[in-house]
């Protein structure tokens, strides 16, 4: 089905194993969805002061829009394992359509991170290797009208994967349903050979010139922000889909803690996204009422747009603003 079909078809479908097996395997699973639990619910709280703090208190540039489209799209993915781990842990029995709906989220949640992750690193490739071309031909509301699309495309993707591969999780149906594979295929072609490479390109350019620039001045802190979020993704989340795709010819790798596992580095990868930006933000210097507000600030706001007033930072076209004659 979906992006993370394997968590509740593995869960439903290790019944056929012996008893000794689906003993062991339950508390392995027990064991690492108790330690999950509490990670996502910081992760959720992270995600919602960031959601607040570009919302309602920080000044909306075309990269805190992309920003605070992500941190939606996190926060979707960490609710979904919270749910169903909670689900899992209390032997709540469950109706299994419900569960695909739940799924389908899941899916939604994460392609459209995935989506978003993408178009930041591309988009500030473009900012910082083209400046001239992209002040100029940047339309106003791209930011918005990309955010759009990608969650259109990321309901796309999970509603068709859903509804091409459903006949295989109902154990009732003996149906085969061919054109399961061929959208599964299509989802690994435009998510691991079109999103992930200009993903890893964009970002593995800007922190080669963040190398080579780095003795003449400091590196941008949305640069750093920008390379240590896709890193955190590689690392965790994309291995989910990396595995995925090996499952297709080593049916053997099919194991249900595996599986587990990798949804267990995929919530460390939404659940460490805002920390990053407050990780990034810091500043001993910092001398603000709200130094959480000023963290994420200086962590996705472009500081080439940045003065600092003593009330904090403050872009500088709004200072522009307050100080023009016909204010």
């Amino acid at each position: 089905m979906a992006e993370a079909y394997s968590l509740s078809f593995h869960t439903i479908g290790a019944v056929k194993d012996n008893e000794a097996q689906l003993e062991t395997g339950h508390s392995l699973q027990k064991t690492i969805m108790i330690i999950c639990i509490p990670i996502c619910c910081f992760g959720v709280l992270g995600n919602v002061i960031v959601l607040y703090l570009l919302w309602c208190r920080i000044q909306k540039t075309k990269f805190t829009v992309y920003f605070l489209n992500m941190a939606l799209a996190d926060l979707t993915v960490l609710c979904y394992y919270i749910i169903v781990f909670v689900l899992f842990l209390k032997a709540f029995p469950v109706n299994l359509f419900y569960l695909h709906i739940m799924e389908v989220v899941h899916a939604f949640g994460f392609n459209a991170s995935t989506y978003l992750l993408t178009v930041i690193s591309a988009e500030r490739y473009l900012m910082v290797f083209y400046p001239a071309w992209y002040q100029l031909h940047r339309p106003k509301y791209l930011s918005e009208i990309m955010c759009t699309i990608l969650w259109a495309l990321s309901c796309l993707m999970s509603l068709v994967l859903y509804f091409a591969c459903y006949l295989q999780f109902d154990a009732s149906l003996s149906e085969r349903n061919l054109s399961c594979e061929p959208t599964k295929l299509f989802r690994v072609v435009v998510n691991l050979l079109v999103f992930l490479p200009i993903m890893v390109l964009s970002t593995l350019v800007l922190f080669i010139r963040m190398l080579r620039t780095m003795q003449e001045e400091p590196p941008a802190k949305l640069d750093i922000t920008i390379v240590a979020t896709v890193l955190l993704f590689l690392f965790f989340a994309a291995s989910v889909r990396i595995i995925e795709v090996i499952v297709r010819w080593v049916p053997q790798v099919h194991v249900p803690v595996v599986f587990l596992i990798f949804h267990f580095l995929d919530a460390i990868d939404s659940s460490g996204t805002p920390f990053i930006y407050f990780f990034v933000g810091y500043s001993k210097e910092m001398d603000s009422d709200n130094p959480i507000k000023t963290c994420v600030e200086r962590a996705l706001l472009d500081e080439g747009d940045l003065i600092w007033i003593p009330g904090g930072l403050i872009p500088v076209w709004e200072l522009l603003s307050l100080s023009s004659p016909y204010h």
